[in-house]
């Protein structure tokens, strides 16, 4: 999405939020674990264990639950916060066990006991790379070639390496004549990547670079999986550096972000637009197209169900939805329809910011219990200006919480974009739907 009010508040000529809170369950790792998942299937796998961070858990068993896939979570000595986020039930209690490599022993332990080993990073680095990449080739595809600076967060450096590679291959297919110069955020203290950086990247050759990487160094990346060289040869190639950011700038940035743009940004992923607030504060961004990959960025919105007319009525509410899905939309006696109907055996929600409605979704109920689905997405729209911004999504999710997810849709065969959101959902291609139109 555009950032126009901030573009105006920074001085800032063209500002684009890559707002990966918008995937189904809220994060960049959903791109990941989609993949991770449809991985272990094609291996004929029925059960995973995941470690990593508790986004990343979170949605490997999101994806895992629409697949019927079991799943189990390591648990090891000093790891109390798993316990305050996760089902008992769905621990490997590993405390007891005393190891040197914590990946090298879930390796071995999913080969002894048939598991899929899912976990984050070092088992699965090719599969987070391609997957990731996809950031990477969207910015270039919806934007084109003119772009000055891409910022995201650095960690173990997957996401940087993959836009890398993402903006490499849509070089290699023309899209592209140059790429953008590539921004890695991350704290003052505590990063590898970024330790060794301030150490050793004032120098002008990379191989020379190379050799200054001490056998111990590259032990420790490999076991902590993070991708050192990939990383550093990403930032080098596209002119970029490695900023960082204290906990007050933090803090604020999230909050001018909210303020300014109604997005929603946890602290803990805020250093990609930290880094960018710092810059431009500094008066170092004017000219140019600049995008700032956030991990978790969502909409600031309020989902509110229509159990009746008397605050927004029939009428209103088929206006909008006329308005909003304009050449996809029906007549207006169809649309009323729809919503009498939805009102008394179905549902209606209205996506709201400072209580002025964005985006509307309508299921209706069809009265089946186990022929077809009991409910079916009527109509789903948002108010022109929330492009990107993930409401349809969020409306969509909290339909499948409501109907249990007895829920079927219809959807324009060329629509690949619409089809893809209703994948990553859970949704099925089950046939085609014909309906007899009668010569005229």
């Amino acid at each position: 999405m555009r950032a126009k009010k901030l573009e105006k508040y920074l001085g800032v000529e063209e500002i684009y939020l890559k707002l990966e809170g918008t995937n189904p369950y809220g994060h960049k790792f959903d791109r990941v674990s989609e993949v991770i998942v449809k991985d272990a299937l094609s291996h004929k796998s029925n059960s995973l264990l995941v470690d990593g961070s508790d986004d990343y858990i979170h949605s490997i068993i999101q994806f895992c639950e629409n697949y019927n896939l079991a799943v189990k979570i390591p648990l090891f000595k000093n790891e109390k916060w798993k316990e305050s986020i996760f089902n008992n039930a769905l621990f490997i209690d590993f405390r007891a066990n005393k190891t040197s490599n914590k990946y090298e022993f879930l390796n071995k332990y999913c080969r002894d006991h048939k598991f899929y080993n899912a976990s984050n990073q070092y088992a699965n680095r090719n599969l987070s790379i391609v997957s990731l990449q996809k950031i990477g080739e969207e910015i270039a595809e919806k934007l084109g070639d003119n772009i000055s600076t891409v910022f995201a967060q650095l960690s173990y450096g997957y996401t940087v390496s993959s836009l890398y590679n993402g903006f490499v291959n849509k070089w290699v297919e023309g899209d592209i004549n140059k790429y953008p110069q590539i921004f890695s955020c991350t704290i003052p203290k505590g990063n590898a990547i970024f330790n060794d950086y301030k150490e050793n990247m004032e120098m002008g050759d990379l191989e020379e670079y190379n050799i200054k990487v001490n056998k111990y160094t590259r032990n420790l990346f490999a076991a902590e999986g993070a991708l050192l060289e990939d990383t550093l040869k990403a930032i080098r190639d596209t002119e970029g550096k490695i900023i960082s950011v204290d906990e007050k700038l933090l803090k604020e940035s999230v909050q001018v972000l909210k303020k300014q743009e109604s997005i929603l940004l946890s602290t803990e992923e805020g250093y990609s637009f930290a880094g960018f607030y710092k810059l431009a504060k500094e008066g170092k961004l004017k000219n140019g197209k600049h995008v700032i990959v956030l991990n978790d960025g969502k909409s600031d919105l309020e989902l509110y169900r229509v159990t009746s007319f008397e605050k927004y009525s029939k009428e209103q509410i088929s206006k909008w939805i006329k308005e909003w899905l304009q050449d996809y939309s029906d007549p207006i006696e169809e649309t009323e329809d729809a919503v009498a109907s939805a009102i008394k055996t179905g549902f209606i929600l209205l996506a709201l910011r400072n209580n002025i409605p964005q985006g509307v979704c309508v299921v209706v109920n069809l009265g089946f219990k186990d022929f077809i689905p009991t409910y079916h997405l009527g109509y789903i729209g948002t108010k022109e200006g929330n492009k990107g911004r993930g409401i349809a999504t969020e409306l969509i999710s909290h339909m499948i919480e409501l109907t249990k997810g007895k829920l079927s849709l219809h959807v324009d065969l060329e629509n690949k974009r619409a089809r893809k959101l209703y994948e990553k959902l859970g949704f099925k291609t089950s046939y085609y739907r014909m309906i007899y139109h009668e010569e005229q």
